[in-house]
């Protein structure tokens, strides 16, 4: 993020920089992270009944946002684009750039398997789907008139890609050799690019944090503190259990927002300052949260 912000005060880029970056993310990086990943994970992953409360988590955050920010973009009298900006940054977690590494060092490595079906049959697959459809129905194209959902869903490269994953993965295929490698390099350029273009677009200065406070801090306190809390409250309270599974499940509730997420909102014309402002306010703030989350979690903690 330092890295897109350091090169847009440069003056040497286009103004399009961040677009170009987005679009390369889109119809690249994305499809060849959920071919590689996706493939891997269905390869060794047999589906069950006790794989539904990870993989319906990131199901049930999105509806939530998509619910919540409805009823307070009426309230609030918000734009469209808005209301779009922070349904998708808020209820989308980012369960494997900042997951992933959080997971590791607080759990070791068994919580990565778990962050990883979550990522994939959860947060990814609702990005492709769910927030795809409030992204059409939110934005706009770049001529201003509003989308198909059904048709952009279809022909997203990430859905297209997730697609054909799912059918390979009825066969048990697993990509290797010079295919595999081709395609971890690919996937490699997602986060670094990601971030390049959220720091170039990122603005922070006083007449910015005037404009967007509110729905700021609203946004920040779904995604951080308040969906967590609920999931936390249903399984500790409610089902009156707590294990290693819903544990790793509550802490990516807990995650910062999907840095793709801003990406998508870039390219449906959606509030763009608004979607960038939660990524890069979100991850730092994760860095310190999710520990403290954790620390919660291991009072109540069943071995």
């Amino acid at each position: 993020m330092l890295i897109g912000a350091l090169l847009k005060r440069t003056g040497r880029f286009p103004t399009n920089t961040a677009h170009s970056l987005n679009s390369f993310i889109i119809f690249v990086s994305m499809p060849a992270m959920v071919l590689l990943q996706l493939t891997e994970l269905m390869a060794r992953v047999s589906l069950g009944v006790e794989l539904i409360i990870p993989i319906s988590m990131a199901w049930i955050l999105f509806l939530g946002s998509w619910g919540f920010f409805h009823l307070l973009g009426k309230r609030y009298q918000w734009s469209s684009s808005r209301v779009g900006a922070l349904t998708l940054t808020a209820g989308l977690g980012n369960t494997s750039f900042v997951g992933f590494p959080l997971l590791e060092a607080l759990h070791g490595e068994l919580a990565v398997q778990w962050g990883v079906l979550i990522d994939q049959l959860g947060s990814f697959l609702v990005l492709s789907t769910l927030g795809l459809m409030v992204a059409s129905l939110r934005g706009h194209s770049k001529d201003g008139t509003r989308r198909t959902p059904l048709k952009q869903i279809l022909t997203f490269p990430p859905f297209i890609a997730l697609s054909m994953a799912l059918i390979l993965s009825l066969f048990q295929f697993r990509f290797s050799g010079v295919a595999q490698e081709v395609l971890q390099r690919l996937a490699s350029t997602l986060v670094p690019l990601a971030l390049v273009a959220v720091g170039f677009q990122l603005k922070l200065n006083q007449a910015i944090l005037k404009r967007y406070w509110k729905s700021l801090l609203i946004g920040l306190s779904y995604k951080l503190l308040l969906a967590p809390l609920i999931f936390f409250i249903f399984y500790v309270f409610i089902i009156g259990e707590l294990s290693f599974m819903t544990r790793i499940t509550i802490l990516e509730a807990a995650m910062a927002t999907m840095i793709t997420s801003a990406v998508v909102a870039s390219e449906f014309g959606l509030d763009e300052e608004l979607a960038n402002l939660m990524v890069g306010l979100s991850i730092p703030i994760s860095l310190l949260s999710v520990p403290l989350w954790d620390a919660i979690l291991g009072i109540y903690y069943v071995a």
